[in-house]
């Protein structure tokens, strides 16, 4: 590990200082993330409303940002439509847990066999058939 220099240390990257967000105010981002911006926000709001405040909440509201619009008619839509409905309730609650059995047609698997093929003295490998029994046996 080299010591720095005070010659390095002392090095200023930008030594006019033109450029940045002083010269280009309009490159600043105004204030960041915002997590009221965010459709997730805004279904699980819409979600916990009552029905004649969240069908009067468009009217007293026109100013939405798209997040909030978005959300509304995600929401709105999801009264009707089962489709919409879990699309919905997948975005606020997560994905439900899915199992996948492709291989014990619904038993419990006890254990799990590994096999690593050897190299005879011929120096070929041992392969295993489909019945699950070795070749060289």
């Amino acid at each position: 590990m080299s010591k720095k220099t005070t010659q390095q240390v002392k090095k200023v990257p930008n030594p006019t200082g033109k450029g940045g967000f002083k010269d280009h105010p309009e490159n600043q981002s105004p204030g960041g993330w915002d997590k009221n911006n965010t459709p997730s926000y805004w279904l699980n709001y819409f979600n916990s409303l009552p029905i004649d405040e969240f069908k009067g909440y468009k009217i007293k509201h026109p100013d939405m940002t798209m997040a909030a619009l978005g959300s509304y008619a995600r929401i709105a839509k999801q009264i009707d439509e089962l489709a919409d409905y879990k699309e919905v309730s997948n975005r606020i609650e997560g994905m439900p847990k899915q199992q996948l059995d492709m291989t014990s047609q619904g038993d419990k698997i006890e254990g799990v066999i590994i096999y690593r093929p050897k190299k005879d003295e011929d120096g070929e490998m041992d392969t295993i058939s489909p019945a699950g029994k070795s070749s060289k046996e």
